[in-house]
């Protein structure tokens, strides 16, 4: 599930991102989508080591933002230069980003029945999982992207 998370963000990522990025030629949307997999990698490292390090909301929290750092400065290279610092850029982006990934959870908890809120769908218990990770990866990914516009948007009118 997370490897085919991984290769539809590395695969789909800089392609949904593209319109908000404004590029006017074929090889600046080639050298995007190269930006956007190679920090998508780094984010992903970088979280990872920082979550096998800590194993909680700390270690979650810390590799977030600092994999979003990695992105975001690797998104900016070959980009006019905004009036916004790296670390203000990056908290944009980390406040959609965290918003996604939460309320992912939180949907996540809520379909296999946990929590005071958890329902129980009329699914086999195994479609209910699925389910469950479809509804955090939609969440996540909804959360990231819009993060991800905002900033390219804001960076098109400098």
């Amino acid at each position: 599930m997370y490897t085919m998370c991984s290769l539809v963000f590395l695969g789909l990522g800089g392609l949904a991102l593209m319109p908000a990025a404004g590029l006017p030629n074929p090889r600046s949307r080639l050298a995007f989508c190269l930006r956007f997999a190679i920090g998508f990698i780094a984010y992903s490292l970088l979280w990872s080591v920082s979550w096998f390090t800590f194993r909680d909301t700390f270690g979650e929290v810390i590799g977030s933002f600092s994999g979003l750092l990695a992105l975001v400065a690797i998104l900016g290279r070959g980009r006019r230069h905004s009036s916004d610092s790296l670390l203000i850029a990056t908290a944009i982006v980390f406040l959609w980003h965290t918003l996604g990934y939460y309320t992912g959870g939180f949907a996540y908890k809520i379909l296999q029945g946990r929590g005071p809120f958890g329902i129980e769908p009329f699914l086999q218990p195994e479609a209910t999982v699925i389910l469950a990770r479809f509804s955090w990866g939609l969440c996540y990914g909804l959360g990231l992207g819009a993060g991800l516009t905002a900033l390219l948007q804001r960076s098109r009118q400098i």
